[in-house]
């Protein structure tokens, strides 16, 4: 069974969503409807539109789960379950398993629509190289910055836990970004004998609680790494208890 790492809470929607306003969420949803709407069946649409209507609270995270949403739209529970696996394939969400902190039982995904990605800039050369007019001498052309931009990587390192990478991804965008985030929460795991998985619910409940800050931190990444730290330490700290009273 798969192990669930985020604890439903109203920190965890409000970190988990990704959109600033309201206005953002409509203009994804629209785009989304408008982008696909040779492949979305009738179905998947009134789907879709159930999840934009409850994700007004946390701005584009609802938290329904497939039975709710089945008697909405007067569908199966296995049919939801197939819609919003669709969906997430084609990128419009995507989904967290929850767990309840009384228990610690699985409960209702959390599912994010996901910002429309704008593609990569690509400056029209038209507009940039124009052919040299008679007598005079063509400037070499400056270099230009957007270059960059479309050779940044998108793709997910193979080093970094899908967990983690997914929530991540979800508020940075930038993959070099990521990378130094849990490079950070590895060096300071490393020598601890702590399991991946382990390693993945610190940085999981790090970001977590960079996230929940209410004032603007000027430096994200040195707030995240000392949370790391503090985390890493009880959990290394609780395993040698177990491991004593076990022997």
């Amino acid at each position: 069974m798969k192990r669930i790492d985020i604890v439903a809470s109203e920190a965890a929607f409000e970190t988990l969503g990704t959109f600033e306003t309201l206005e953002g969420l409509n203009e994804a949803v629209r785009e989304y409807k408008c982008k696909f709407k040779e492949m979305l069946s009738n179905t998947e649409i009134s789907v879709l539109n159930i999840l934009h209507r409850y994700s007004a609270k946390y701005k584009g995270v609802s938290f329904l789960c497939k039975n709710t949403i089945g008697k909405l739209v007067g569908k199966s529970r296995r049919t939801i379950i197939r819609v919003c696996q669709r969906l997430e394939e084609l990128g419009i969400i995507r989904q967290y398993a929850m767990k309840r902190a009384s228990d610690m039982q699985q409960t209702s995904n959390a599912i994010v629509i996901l910002p429309t990605k704008c593609d990569d800039v690509v400056v029209n050369e038209q507009l940039v190289t124009q052919e040299p007019a008679d007598n005079v001498t063509p400037r070499k052309p400056l270099p230009s910055k957007t270059n960059t931009n479309t050779k940044e990587r998108t793709a997910k390192p193979a080093w970094i836990p899908q967990a983690f990478f997914a929530l991540l991804d979800s508020h940075i965008h930038s993959v070099k970004e990521i990378e130094e985030y849990w490079r950070s929460v590895y060096a300071i795991t490393y020598r601890m004998n702590l399991a991946q998985e382990e390693r993945t619910v610190i940085g999981i409940e790090a970001f977590f609680a960079m996230k929940s800050k209410r004032k603007q931190l000027r430096k994200p990444i040195a707030y995240f790494t000392g949370a790391v730290k503090r985390l890493a330490k009880q959990r290394h700290v609780t395993v040698l208890f177990n491991d004593v009273f076990k022997g």
